[in-house]
């Protein structure tokens, strides 16, 4: 088992690892995005993309890629943004399509409106 850890993503504030790499897959802890620039309510999309942007640089960090995902898991602060998030994760995969869940959730730390949990496979070394 090997601790990953991107320099490119905060460090997590809890006791946990940003992910773990074991038997041929990284896990990926829950994601939060990165705060918004200007410091003001953020948009939902600009929430999406910097969220898969940051796990995007700790799979690079394991070795992995997008391309390698095999199970994703977003949890939304509102239903009603499940069509816009499919919208945006579509775009971000292509034609690759990961077993997925998406879960309503009442709320999420910060404030945030999305958080994502990855699993993925990583490149033999």
């Amino acid at each position: 088992m090997d601790i990953i850890h991107s320099n490119l993503v905060p460090s997590p504030k809890g006791h946990y690892s940003q992910a773990i790499v074991s038997n041929g897959l990284i896990f990926v802890s829950g994601l939060l995005p990165d705060m918004a620039p200007t410091g003001v309510e953020d948009s939902f999309e600009r929430q999406v993309r910097s969220v898969f942007e940051r796990a995007q640089q700790i799979l690079d960090a394991g070795h992995s890629s997008m391309a390698q995902v095999v199970q994703c898991t977003a949890y939304i602060s509102d239903v009603a943004l499940w069509p816009q998030f499919n919208e945006i994760y579509a775009s971000i995969f292509g034609s690759h399509k990961p077993a997925r869940a998406v879960v309503p959730v009442a709320a999420l730390h910060y404030g945030f409106q999305v958080e994502v949990q990855i699993v993925a496979e990583v490149n033999a070394k």
